[in-house]
C-alpha cells in the first residue's frame, strides 16, 4: 500500500486541501508546481518535520521554489499566524485575536507575539499584468514589528511553553520558529500530526476536531495519543512508519460492524 503511486496522490489531495492549493489562491502554473512538490514529498517519504520546515521558511519564486506558495495563500500576518497554529499546533489561536481565548490558555499577547515571527514576510509580484496571479517573490525584511492593538506595546516574538525570545538582527525569525516547532520534545507538533493521520485513517481523531487541541477538549485516549506522538518523533517524524503501526494494529483491523 505505501509503495503504490496512489498513496502519494491520496495524501497530496489531503494536504492540498489543507494548504489551500487552488486556482483562486495560487496561479495555474503555481498550482501544478506546488502539487508536484507535495506528491514528491510523499512519494519520497520526506520526514514531516522537513516538510513543515520547507513550507515555513520558504523564500524566492513561487514557480522555482513551490513551498513559497505557502505565503501566497497566506498573504497577511494574521493569516500566517492563525493557519500555522491550526495546522501544526492544533490550536485555534484566532480566538485570541480580539480578546483572551474564552476556552483556553491563549491570550492576546500570545497571538500578537506569535504573529511577530511572520510580520516581516514580503511578497512582490513579478508580472503585474496577470491580475496578481503570476509569479510571486517571497522574502523577509530586516525590520518591522507587531504592535499590540490594545496596549500599543511592540511585541517580541513569543513561543508557547518558552515565552518571549530575542532573535538576533539578521536572523530570519521563521527559522527560529521552525527550530522550536519541529523539536522532538515539542508537546504540540508530534501530537497534532499523529492525531491528524489517525483521523484520516480511522475516520475520527483522538482529539476531535483534529485542529482543536485545548484543555476543555481533551483526547478520548490520552495515553494512546502520547504513545503515537512519542513513537512518531523517535522515528524521525516518518509518516509511513506511523501508518504501518496504525494499519497493523488490531484496532484498525477490527470489523467496522458493531
Amino acid at each position: 500500500l505505501l509503495d503504490r503511486p496512489e498513496y502519494a496522490t491520496f495524501w497530496t489531495m489531503r494536504w492540498a486541501d489543507l494548504l489551500q492549493l487552488k486556482d483562486e489562491t495560487v496561479s495555474g502554473r503555481g498550482v501544478s508546481k506546488y502539487h508536484h512538490w507535495i506528491v514528491d514529498a510523499f512519494a519520497e517519504n520526506m520526514p514531516f518535520d522537513e516538510f513543515v520546515r520547507q513550507l515555513l521558511t520558504a523564500e524566492g519564486s513561487t514557480f522555482l521554489n513551490p513551498p513559497a506558495n505557502y505565503y501566497r495563500t497566506l498573504d497577511k500576518t494574521d493569516e500566517c499566524t492563525e493557519a500555522t497554529a491550526q495546522l501544526f499546533l492544533g490550536v485555534r489561536i484566532q480566538c485570541a485575536k480580539c480578546h483572551n481565548h474564552p476556552f483556553d490558555r491563549w491570550t492576546q499577547d500570545h497571538y500578537y507575539g506569535m504573529g511577530a515571527f511572520f510580520h516581516r514576510i514580503q511578497r512582490v509580484g513579478v508580472d503585474k499584468k496577470k491580475g496578481g496571479k503570476g509569479e510571486l517573490l517571497v522574502s523577509t525584511a530586516s525590520e518591522g514589528e507587531v504592535t499590540h492593538p490594545r496596549t500599543g506595546r511592540t511585541m517580541l516574538p513569543w513561543l508557547p511553553g518558552r515565552g518571549e525570545v530575542v532573535v538576533p538582527q539578521g536572523t530570519d525569525r521563521r527559522e527560529v520558529f521552525a527550530d522550536w516547532l519541529t523539536r522532538p520534545d515539542n508537546p504540540w507538533f508530534a501530537r497534532t500530526a499523529a492525531n491528524r493521520i489517525w483521523a484520516y485513517v480511522m475516520g475520527r481523531g483522538i482529539v476531535e476536531p483534529v485542529d482543536d487541541f485545548r484543555d476543555s477538549n481533551p483526547p478520548v485516549n490520552g495515553p494512546l495519543l502520547d504513545a503515537m506522538a512519542r513513537d512518531f518523533a523517535e522515528h524521525g517524524f516518518d509518516r509511513t512508519h506511523l501508518l504501518r503501526v496504525i494499519l497493523n494494529s488490531r484496532t484498525y483491523q477490527a470489523s467496522s460492524r458493531s
